[in-house]
């Protein structure tokens, strides 16, 4: 990335009246891909596509067709400008007020019932593959270099990709949404794809996820409420049919990230390891 990226991409925001010249670049933390920063009532990201797994792609345009697809529906912010520069992709955004949630709740449930009841008909996303056999290679590609000892991976239980297809966000941690007061703002889109809404559901329940980007304990009680209040029982009862391998594979890209030089995923994997061998 450019050593001063604001002193590259001031002028050209300012040509297109897209801020004010003298309106001030304030770093917003919590991203842990991309830069990013607050001006005034806008937010500018700026990718580094370095920064991109197979399990959390780091997709410019993906995010910039899902904020075009739910302008209007209150779960995304509005998309004011993008564009591909020498110095990155560069996407800006409306500003949405309000703090972070701390812990996944009823109004993070209910906003992401209400994104996968939306129809992904002509939403152009990548699609992924939610068969037990997709999930289980996933796990092992990851594991690479690593023993059986560091982490137990289920027989597979030859679950099929999931016939119902939806919007996920793909990396809907309590970090990544906006209370807004009625609602849940889901923002950080560089993840999503037309996928199993189950997926979603085991992110925002993930313990070493919460632990990276939540607060406090995410206790029996907090995942009870979360599930009761998505009311999709059909999702649920996926989720709970592929629990065991998605919380693996959450537990194996931290082992990943972890070999990638990240050491603070190392206590992030030891908190989905404990809830793996406590729960399966």
């Amino acid at each position: 990335m450019n050593n001063n990226p604001v002193k590259y991409l001031r002028p050209i925001f300012v040509n297109k009246n897209i801020i004010g010249e003298s309106e001030v670049w304030e770093p917003l933390s919590g991203g842990r891909s991309n830069k990013i920063w607050r001006i005034g009532n806008k937010v500018c990201k700026l990718y580094d596509q370095n920064r991109s797994s197979e399990l959390f792609p780091n997709d410019p345009v993906n995010e910039q067709n899902i904020l075009n697809a739910l302008k209007g529906t209150s779960l995304a912010p509005e998309l004011i400008y993008f564009n591909k520069f020498e110095i990155g992709p560069v996407l800006v955004y409306k500003f949405v007020d309000g703090p972070v949630f701390k812990k996944p709740t009823k109004t993070i449930a209910q906003s992401l019932s209400k994104l996968h009841s939306i129809s992904s008909e002509n939403i152009i996303l990548k699609t992924r593959n939610s068969s037990s056999k997709n999930l289980l290679q996933q796990c092992k590609k990851l594991l690479t270099g690593y023993g059986s000892d560091e982490l137990n991976l289920p027989n597979d239980p030859n679950i099929n990709d999931s016939e119902v297809k939806s919007i996920i966000h793909g990396d809907p941690v309590s970090g990544n949404i906006i209370n807004s007061g009625n609602h849940a703002v889901l923002i950080d889109w560089q993840c999503c794809a037309i996928g199993d809404p189950s997926e979603d559901i085991a992110c925002a329940l993930s313990p070493a996820m919460h632990h990276l980007y939540g607060e406090g304990t995410l206790d029996l009680s907090t995942r009870r409420n979360f599930i009761k209040f998505y009311g999709n029982k059909e999702i649920v009862q996926r989720y709970h049919l592929l629990g065991h391998l998605y919380h693996a594979r959450i537990a194996a890209y931290c082992l990943w990230r972890v070999r990638h030089g990240d050491q603070d995923y190392e206590a992030a994997f030891c908190k989905e390891k404990n809830f793996l061998d406590t729960i399966y």
